[in-house]
């Protein structure tokens, strides 16, 4: 966690400092598409989902509740939240995923796009760094007020002519619906994993370096301590040892990588900082169920 430092100004009657908390927005990705099919038994990823639907259809299942996007709701999922979807009474395949859409552009009425059935689904993903990212799973609603209606029409109307480059307008629209939601959650859903000023720092050291070599002593150092200690404090702290959380905060960042970037899987394994290939291979099958090529393959944005 970040926090800036305001020193009063000139005149300023008030001679106290100001701490602002402040979070690291990355967007991975907003995109607008048709949908026939959007059947997944089983979906949890490393970082926070966005969804709006511009019609009735798709149906979000989470901890034995139906969630459906409507026209009239926003629907938020904090990230490593694991939910299942469907759309109309489609059948949730056992095995694998049943998924066919494309993008929505100008070239095809959204009324050509109802008539065939189609769901108009905009989705957006993004992380917003320690330790916020960290917060409880869960599924979130939102009605879509006036003032999220026109933020959610300039985001649709700009993906519609160009979905690789966005102007500061529309970026600002996606930006301001991202703040609108996150602060509309609970305030008592903002609490931090841990408070120790130590292990924070450590947190955010490992977040600022995946790609690094992260030793129980390397960390120790950052925290200012002995390693056995260290070792201690961050299991209480944490709920798990350091090595398994390292392990784990390097898989999520492979995943969001896979998912949202065109780097090799060699390139992947060097960045999240793996010995090669092959070790980032084993580690990442036995994590999430599928070898890195198939993850790509099944999860990558085009």
């Amino acid at each position: 966690m970040t926090v800036q430092f305001k020193l009063p100004d000139k005149g300023d009657p008030s001679d106290v400092l100001q701490l602002f908390p402040n979070y690291n927005l990355q967007l991975h990705c907003c995109r607008y598409w048709w949908l026939q099919h959007w059947e997944f038994k089983e979906l949890s990823f490393p970082y926070w989902r966005i969804y709006h639907n511009s019609c009735e259809g798709a149906v979000i299942l989470y901890n034995g509740k139906e969630y459906a996007l409507t026209p009239d709701k926003i629907v938020m999922i904090a990230p490593n939240t694991s939910y299942s979807t469907r759309l109309h009474n489609h059948a949730i395949p056992e095995t694998g995923y049943a998924l066919k859409g494309g993008r929505i552009n100008a070239s095809v009425t959204e009324q050509q796009l109802l008539t065939d059935r189609c769901i108009l689904h905009l989705f957006v993903h993004f992380n917003i760094g320690l330790p916020y990212d960290n917060i409880s799973h869960g599924v979130f609603t939102y009605e879509v007020s006036d003032h999220l209606k026109k933020k959610l029409h300039v985001i649709k109307r700009h993906l519609k002519y160009e979905h690789t480059r966005f102007s500061f307008y529309s970026s600002l629209a996606i930006q301001a619906l991202i703040s609108d939601l996150l602060s509309g959650l609970p305030e008592g859903r903002w609490n931090l994993i841990t408070r120790n000023s130590r292990i924070l720092k450590v947190l955010n050291y490992v977040e600022n370096n995946i790609g690094k070599e992260l030793t129980n002593p390397i960390l120790a150092k950052q925290a200012k301590m002995t390693t056995n200690a260290f070792t201690r404090l961050f299991t209480e702290e944490i709920g798990t040892p350091p090595q398994k959380y390292v392990k784990k905060k390097r898989i999520d960042q492979a995943c969001v990588l896979l998912h949202h970037s065109d780097w090799s899987i060699d390139e992947v394994a060097n960045k999240t900082g793996f010995a090669d290939r092959y070790h980032f291979s084993r580690i990442f099958k036995v994590t999430t169920g599928l070898s890195p090529a198939k993850y790509k393959k099944e999860f990558e944005m085009k």
